[in-house]
This record gives C-alpha cells, structure tokens and sequence, in this order.
C-alpha cells in the first residue's frame, strides 16, 4: 500500500503543476502525497472566492482515501481571504475529517519560526497586489519582511514552468544581512533544488513552501526522518 506510514491530503489549485512532483520526490520511505485540483480563476479577489468554493469538496474526495492530515496548497487565498479564513478552513477539516490541518500559509510561517527567525527575505512570482498582502501576514507572527523580490509573469501557469534557478536569483536578490531566513513563496514555483545551494551561498536557512507544507505534514504523523537534498528545514523534522 502506497503511504503505509502516512497519507498526506493535498487541496491544490488545478494550474499547479509543480507540488506533487516536488512532493514525490521529497516524501521519506513509506510516505505518500495524493491531491485533489479545484478550479483555479486567477488570483483576484473574485477568482480566489470563486476557487475556494470547491476547497471542501476536494477535502471529501481526499477523506475517502483515510489521509493521515490534510494541506490547503495555496498561500494566496491566506492573503486574500485573511488570518480569519485560515484558522477557519483549518478547524472545519479537523472537525469534519478528524486529521490534523495546514495551509501553506500556516506552515510557511511555522516553519520560519521554527528557526527563530525575526526578519525575513522575500521571493515571490505574486503580481504587486498580493505582495502588498503580505506584511499583515508575516506582521501578525512577529516576522518582519526586510526585502522583497518578485518576478513579473503573465498568468498563474507561466509560474509553474520558471526554471528553479530563477528562484534562486530572487532569493540571492532578496537577501540582506538583516534577514535571519530566506522565504521562496508559492506552491507553484520550482524551488526544492536550490534550497541547498542557497543556504551554502548565503549563510542562512532557506524556505519554500512547499518545503514547509512537507515539514509540518510530517511534524503531524510523527514522522521525523531527516531528509537530505533540500534545505536543512527537512533534516530537522524531529526537532
């Protein structure tokens, strides 16, 4: 049986091509990422309202499949719909499925506090309109955005065919010697394969959120193997 140890839930935007494979590649032995799409409508305020009215079905779809925790994958709904939205969406697949629950903005956050880290470097594939989102998220938790870069795109799945060394070149933009932790934001942008590199190159932890989703998906099935290749977050599993 595929996921003998853990069946991971994913609720994925249906232009995102790039998380399960980047999941499937990064899952421990026995570990296992199965998703469920809901129609994606750009990332205006309408489109995000519009696709998550289909975020509870996808979480039916996957619950028939007995997931071990559940990962709501896009962290610009968290933007548009608020911290409210989120706890919201969170606690209603706790009680509905009885598994754990995560967002990509939850665990993104997590995952940088799990470092300890107070100020932080940005880089995103968000158009100017949801990067202005983001400092009521990061302020929320204590984390204050020193840098940001972001790359200009036409659509949301022009995203998803960026090679990974631009993420790299964001990241490197985006960093100062204030920032604590390095952040690649979006569920759609290849980015697994230069975390390493980049925590080499600058010194410092470097975050992905898919990378996060993974971390906290497995802090919630007590799975705590270190998994090597991408970025020391996924070494500390246990800690």
């Amino acid at each position: 049986m595929y996921g003998w140890r853990a069946r991971l839930g994913l609720v994925i935007p249906a232009n995102n091509t790039v998380i399960e494979p980047e999941f499937s590649r990064m899952v421990p032995e026995g570990v296992a990422a199965f998703g469920a799409k809901i129609r994606s409508h750009g990332l205006s305020a309408e489109g995000i309202e519009r696709m998550v009215e289909n975020s509870h079905r996808a979480v039916d779809e996957l619950a028939v499949g007995e997931m071990s925790a559940f990962a709501y994958a896009c962290l610009a709904t968290s933007l548009v719909k608020g911290s409210e939205w989120t706890a919201g969406f969170q606690a209603d697949v706790e009680s509905k499925t009885g598994r754990p629950a995560t967002t990509a903005a939850t665990a993104t956050i997590e995952a940088l506090q799990s470092f300890g880290a107070k100020h932080v470097a940005i880089a995103t594939p968000y158009p100017d309109t949801i990067n202005d989102l983001l400092p009521v998220l990061f302020g929320a938790a204590g984390i204050e955005i020193v840098s940001l870069e972001s790359v200009t795109v036409k659509d949301s799945l022009e995203v998803c065919r960026l090679d990974p060394s631009i993420a790299y070149r964001l990241a490197k933009m985006a960093d100062t010697d204030r920032a604590d932790a390095v952040c690649i934001l979006a569920t759609d942008i290849r980015s697994i394969d230069v975390l390493e590199t980049l925590e080499r190159d600058l010194g410092k932890p470097a975050i992905s959120t898919n990378q996060a989703l993974l971390w906290r998906c497995l802090k919630f099935c007590d799975i705590g193997d270190p998994v090597d290749g991408f970025g020391s977050l996924l070494t500390r599993v246990g800690v």
